[in-house]
């Protein structure tokens, strides 16, 4: 059963209130409520879900334009008056006004135009509620888009990080050897003790700063804060730096203006390594000499916008794909490599914090953009 659209009369008139009710009681679909003053309809309006409102525009206390500022309210207004001069028809429009009816009418005319704007009120609703159902529905699939990234990206850090802790295991298990040895010859001394102390506690360190920035990056976390944009990359590069190594790959940061961002870091984070991860995937892709891997970070602004600048020398974006490289499922890796995700994930990180990722291809590959602008204090 269709849910009744809901019409205010607005007339001190009580003849005029039956006349109009009259005429519409043949609208089956509508039900109607009547207020005799301004003050009485902008309580009804307070209180109850009105759809459409015609109102006269005189009447004592409060004339219809007094009533309409009052209101607080986007409702769709008829304004139906005696009153047929030019000035008060601008004026209706003026103040929230959608129509313009002038006593006497003809009762077909008042019908047809209340239906028309009921019409009007129920396709919007109607849009409505399936923009905020779309809305919901692409904001699940973002979470499923971003859960399937954290994932592939938390299989790649686990790796990058056993590459990453092999070496200084390896020391302490080496400082450990001459440990037992120089026990075992009586070489054990206060200087030597101190040399092991410092060593050991480097590596110790370097692994429990690696793990409390793994822990770190794939903790939930929305809270928005205020941090420094360079830091927040530094983080990224802990993570990653030893399996950029292993991959020959140089990254050189450059900031030639400091400044802050504020937003979920960790969503800056994901858009840097994803960033860094497409380098490194087409120079292993490309099959790119170890001696010409080189990705700059350029950090820097202008009078208008923030800037982080990711700049590879791995060949560029293919062609065929430029134009759509931040689509969802589009992916710039060998076939069956690549989800697709990473770029398009980055490229809605931006839009969320009203920036924009887009990319040039530069002589040797390509340059990645974040672009924020400035807000003016």
């Amino acid at each position: 059963m269709m849910n009744k659209q809901k019409v205010l009369i607005v007339d001190d008139n009580t003849t005029n209130i039956k006349f109009i009710a009259d005429t519409l009681s043949d609208i089956d679909y509508i039900s109607i409520v009547f207020a005799t003053s301004g003050f009485k309809a902008i309580q009804i309006v307070n209180t109850q879900d009105i759809d459409l409102i015609l109102m006269d525009i005189n009447m004592p206390e409060l004339d219809g334009f007094e009533t309409v500022k009052k209101m607080d309210t986007s409702i769709p207004i008829i304004y139906v008056t005696a009153l047929d001069d030019k000035k008060n028809i601008i004026k209706a429009f003026e103040n929230k006004g959608v129509d313009y009816i002038t006593k006497p009418f003809y009762p077909q005319e008042l019908t047809a135009r209340v239906t028309t704007h009921l019409r009007l009120v129920k396709l919007n609703k109607d849009l409505e509620s399936e923009v905020k159902i779309q809305t919901e529905e692409n904001m699940q699939k973002e979470k499923v888009l971003m859960h399937k990234s954290k994932l592939a990206s938390m299989g790649e850090m686990v790796d990058a990080i056993a590459h990453q802790w092999r070496q200084p295991i390896s020391l302490i298990k080496l400082r450990i050897d001459l440990l037992s040895l120089n026990f075992s010859n009586g070489q054990l001394d206060e200087k030597f003790m101190d040399t092991f102390k410092e060593k050991i506690s480097m590596n110790i360190n370097h692994m429990m700063n690696t793990l409390d920035e793994f822990r770190t990056f794939f903790r939930p976390n929305e809270e928005t804060e205020i941090f420094d944009v360079k830091e927040m990359i530094e983080k990224v590069l802990l993570l990653v730096k030893d399996d950029f190594i292993n991959n020959k790959i140089k990254i050189n940061i450059n900031q030639t203006r400091a400044f802050t961002l504020t937003g979920v870091e960790n969503e800056f984070k994901h858009l840097i390594l994803n960033l860094l991860n497409n380098a490194k995937d087409a120079f292993n892709d490309k099959e790119i000499p170890s001696k010409k891997r080189v990705v700059d970070i350029n950090i820097l602004s202008d009078n208008e916008y923030n800037y982080i600048e990711v700049i590879d020398t791995a060949g560029g974006v293919p062609e065929d794909i430029f134009d759509s490289i931040f689509d969802a499922n589009i992916s710039s890796k060998e076939k069956n490599k690549g989800s697709g995700i990473g770029l398009y994930l980055s490229s809605q990180i931006a839009e969320k914090y009203h920036g924009i990722l887009k990319v040039e291809n530069k002589t040797n590959g390509a340059k990645f953009t974040y672009q924020q602008k400035i807000e003016k204090k």
